[in-house]
């Protein structure tokens, strides 16, 4: 039987075909909707306003924070592709995430640094740091092996949100489960390589937030 799709085992390019069964289309798009950078919208907003006093100037801090996280990284992304240097916006092809994290990364610890300056909230101070080192772990494993982004950001999400609200961010790894799925079933990656960035990223927040007392 013929399969759904075709995969360059040299570059991890998977080319789908115009009819894709349903199951294929529901993990298009739950793998749009809980990517990285979808993600951290949330993520930021309720770090920033876990405890906050002034709600305005939380989200006002969430904004750059965001900006320097997500928006900055992945404008980079859109103006890689339209170049032509990078193939997609999901980036991939394996060879081609250097340039991207090396920008998140610096972007990521840039923003860091302004909300030292601004002294602004040390939750989302943490949320930096923790997306600085496990991006550079996560970089220098795709060096040589394909780990998932997308499960990785997801279960650091997970993990830090349920350090700060309590057990009634639990149920958000499930969504952790449910992006593992798709990018299982969208042959971006094998099912150990999204347990790898589950575990590596969920473990790498625990020891940050142990480290940053929180």
């Amino acid at each position: 039987m013929q399969d759904h799709f075709a995969v360059d085992a040299e570059e991890h390019v998977i080319v789908e075909p115009k009819s894709k069964p349903i199951r294929v289309r529901a993990a298009r798009l739950i793998s749009n909707i809980l990517a990285p950078a979808p993600i951290s919208v949330p993520l930021i907003v309720l770090v920033a306003l876990y405890h906050a006093q002034n709600a305005p100037l939380a989200l006002l801090y969430a904004l750059i924070t965001l900006f320097f996280l997500s928006i900055g990284p992945f404008i980079y992304i859109l103006i890689a592709v339209r170049l032509g240097k990078i193939s997609d916006v999901d980036v991939s092809r394996r060879t081609e995430r250097a340039g991207p994290f090396l920008f998140g990364i610096s972007s990521v610890l840039a923003g860091w640094l302004v909300l030292i300056i601004l002294r602004g909230p040390t939750d989302l101070q943490t949320v930096l740091i923790i997306t600085a080192v496990s991006g550079i772990v996560m970089m220098v494993t795709t060096l040589w092996w394909k780990i998932s982004i997308h499960a990785s950001s997801m279960g650091g999400a997970a993990t830090m949100l349920t350090a700060f609200y309590g057990a009634i961010m639990l149920p958000a790894f499930l969504l952790l489960i449910l992006v593992s799925w798709s990018r299982v079933v969208l042959r971006r990656h094998t099912v150990l390589q999204v347990v790898a960035g589950s575990l590596v990223s969920i473990a790498l927040t625990l020891l940050i937030l142990k480290i940053r007392g929180i």
